[in-house]
């Protein structure tokens, strides 16, 4: 059953992509996980028409030992509310932060209410400015 239809992102770099063969922008799989991705990628603040959209990475420091707890919490609090609104549930996130490297990788897993599926976020490993 298909409850909304929206375009899929590629999850490193947030582009719309194309499927060749059908010669037209490819169906996101759940548009719940294309939610989760953007609030992912957008930095509190960051969007003009909805600034409370968005993760507050300024929270995040990599240097210190509680960063993936940190960045856990700013995560869950990005999401909380597609949790409130009943797009998804259970959301469960898992941060590695490698310090020297200043990079952050995430896993976000989360039930699709509408879909009444569990999805997979795996972003690969990203580049946090703090």
């Amino acid at each position: 059953m298909t409850y909304a239809t929206t375009r899929a992102r590629s999850g490193l770099t947030g582009e719309v992509l194309f499927d060749d063969r059908r010669g037209t922008w490819r169906d996101a799989q759940s548009p719940a996980t294309e939610m989760v991705v953007i609030i992912l990628r957008t930095p509190l603040g960051k969007c003009l028409v909805r600034p409370t959209l968005g993760v507050d990475w300024s929270r995040v420091n990599k240097l210190r030992t509680d960063a993936p707890a940190t960045a856990q919490a700013a995560v869950n609090a990005a999401l909380a509310p597609l949790v409130r609104d009943g797009f998804i549930r259970d959301p469960q996130v898992t941060a590695r932060v490698f310090s020297s490297r200043g990079l952050l990788e995430l896993d976000v897993s989360f039930i699709d209410v509408r879909l009444r599926a569990q999805t997979r976020t795996t972003l690969p490993t990203i580049t946090v400015t703090v």
